[in-house]
């Protein structure tokens, strides 16, 4: 069976803004409208006929979009726009819509290899079962209005608004906004995954590319005006980096929590997450391996590894599921100045966790949720965490101390199942905080004692208000 992709409606303003967008006249023969090419992008006929495409371009049900190593968007009458990547192929292949969402209307869909980001239309609006994108190994249905595939021979989904249904054989999943499913194949059920559908930018020439139109904007010269997606957030290689991070060196039950918070820590930095680094009072040189979800907001990073390196003084160790949090330390003065309020800070992003019990690796599919509270007026910090893997989800209320921009705490872990009996489970936690005015807080944590061994995970989280004490 192939994967499915079905999305829902969320945004009654959108759907106004794509009805104004693209006035709602029928069109009999033509399915969607070329707004913009780059490179030899070219339409492929259900004959095997093949035609150049470029702006203003018409495309009829039944023919396929191949990017070759240039970009498309395409605008279809339903108001529905895909932005398509290098080496994509992406066919229409029955696409009907008279000029109103009756029910009549579909809109199905193929991605053949490649990348996509799509703002659905009025097509399944009201009856989810007339749009679907399918691949070999997965068919996505809308319950949403944006969203993004990248296809090779797996697929990763990520949906930017409202929530996406991805199925196959082995059963289907629902993502909500700002969440990635990953399928492997078309026999394996898709999972949640911190690694993000990321459609490669457009270099600096191809302007307005992948960009969207919105509303009836328009350039000088009445053509619809691409509005661009900001460029993503980074962090810049170099020291003065404090970092937190937690993982198991391979071949040993032992975990480790490795802290660089002196704000001496080099590191140098690849596609957004953290390639490798070392610290001027530990002097070993830590490597990334095969990264998974490794995102930042400028101020603060985190992400996971697969796995990685350590080399000390030549001395090589391998590492499994390492997770981390990386952001310049708040200045020494900043903290000073906090000396009087108390700081309310609330879940900016996670990884999922991982867990070992000495044989057999847990990876965590689900969204965990946490609040931190840091009274500078006292050096004392405290949170929560809640943490779903495998049959449990785990609590832990935890409370520490402050040192410099620094924080360090511990506490107790409750379990919805059976676990954490007898003398329970309790849990570590190591993090600092990043930013002018301690704007972000980043740490790592580890739950000791469950079934399925040391629950490991890394979480950042965003200041959302000052108060005196």
């Amino acid at each position: 069976m192939p994967i499915e992709f079905k999305t829902k409606h969320s945004s009654a303003l959108l759907m106004a803004a794509l009805a104004a967008a693209f006035p709602l006249t029928g069109h009999a023969a033509n399915a969607a409208r070329v707004d913009f090419a780059t490179g030899d992008v070219k339409a492929l006929a259900p004959d095997g006929r093949s035609r150049p495409l470029a702006k203003g371009a018409e495309l009829a049900s039944g023919e396929m979009i191949d990017t070759g190593s240039g970009r498309a968007q395409v605008r279809f009458t339903d108001g529905a726009q895909v932005s398509l990547a290098p080496q994509t192929q992406f066919r229409i292949d029955d696409y009907s819509f008279a000029g109103k969402a009756d029910g009549s209307e579909k809109g199905f869909f193929s991605l053949l290899r490649g990348a996509m980001r799509t703002i659905t239309g009025l097509v399944g609006r009201t009856n989810r079962e007339n749009y679907k994108v399918n691949t070999t190994v997965a068919t996505i249905g809308i319950r949403g209005t944006e969203y993004s595939v990248t296809y090779g021979n797996s697929i990763n989904v990520t949906t930017g608004e409202g929530t996406v249904e991805v199925c196959n054989a082995a059963g289907c999943l629902i993502v909500n906004s700002g969440e990635t499913a990953y399928v492997p194949d078309s026999n394996t059920r898709p999972v949640m995954t911190d690694k993000k559908a990321e459609i490669p930018p457009p270099p600096a020439q191809e302007g307005q590319l992948p960009g969207f139109t919105s509303g009836n904007d328009t350039t000088g010269d009445g053509t619809p005006a691409a509005i661009l997606p900001p460029a993503p957030p980074t962090l810049a290689s170099g020291t003065g980096y404090s970092l937190a991070i937690v993982g198991q060196f391979s071949g040993s039950p032992d975990y480790y929590l490795f802290d660089g918070l002196e704000g001496n820590t080099t590191a140098t930095f690849s596609n957004g997450g953290l390639a490798e680094f070392s610290d001027t009072y530990w002097p070993a040189i830590v490597k990334q391996g095969a990264p998974v979800g490794m995102l930042t907001d400028g101020t603060i990073g985190w992400g996971r590894w697969i796995d990685g390196t350590l080399d000390d003084d030549g001395t090589i160790l391998s590492m499994q599921h390492v997770h981390y949090v990386v952001g310049m330390p708040t200045p020494a003065a900043d903290m000073a100045a906090l000396g009087g309020m108390i700081g309310t800070y609330s879940l900016l992003g996670y990884t999922y966790p991982t867990a070992f019990d000495g044989s057999t690796w847990t990876i965590g599919t689900q969204p965990i949720s946490g609040s931190l509270t840091a009274n500078f007026a006292l050096s004392e910090v405290m949170g929560n965490l809640t943490v779903p893997l495998g049959a449990n989800t785990y609590s832990s209320i935890w409370s520490g101390w402050i040192s410099g921009s620094n924080f360090y705490g511990s506490g107790s872990v409750s379990s919805t199942g059976a676990d954490c009996g007898g003398s329970g489970c309790w849990s570590s936690t190591l993090g600092f905080f990043a930013g002018a005015s301690a704007a972000r807080a980043g740490l790592v944590y580890e739950f000791y004692g469950t079934q399925y061994g040391d629950i490991h995970g890394a979480a950042t989280f965003k200041q959302t208000g000052l108060t005196p004490y």
